[in-house]
């Protein structure tokens, strides 16, 4: 098996993610969405939102912090270089200024390893740690 290192890895998601996102795009007029649900519209931004990280962690050869609002205010320009990773509307974050999903629970982002992390939605029950979480892991 090779090795990859950190930029590749990085790189390697950030195409996927990219990729994803295309082909979410060119498909979704096939299907209504009102149609979509919820738990399928969290996996879309938990998407974005990792390609965001991995392009930050590119630019930066790191990640950023696992705080939500903290990560939110880097993605959003509040960098080195100030970079624009992610374009957020309102309804995206919280009056904490954290993520959240659908259900307004803020996204929990764990960073495993120098080239791995998971985006974690509580789903509809609002409760970490079950079946009906929404877990994007960019491994």
């Amino acid at each position: 098996m090779k090795d990859y290192t950190v930029k590749q890895s990085l790189t390697i998601v950030a195409a996927g993610c990219g990729l994803l996102l295309i082909a979410l795009y060119l498909f979704t007029p096939l299907f209504s969405v009102a149609q979509r649900s919820k738990a399928d519209t969290t996996r879309l931004e938990e998407a974005e939102l990792a390609n965001a990280i991995s392009r930050y962690a590119e630019e930066f050869q790191q990640f950023p912090t696992n705080d939500n609002a903290a990560l939110t205010k880097t993605l959003t320009g509040d960098n080195p270089h100030q970079l624009l990773f992610l374009n957020l509307v309102a309804s995206s974050t919280n009056q904490d200024g954290r993520l959240v999903d659908l259900w307004s629970t803020p996204y929990k982002f764990t960073f495993v390893s120098t080239n791995r992390f998971t985006i974690t939605s509580a789903g509809d029950n609002r409760m970490f740690g079950d079946t009906d979480d929404i877990v994007f892991d960019s491994s």
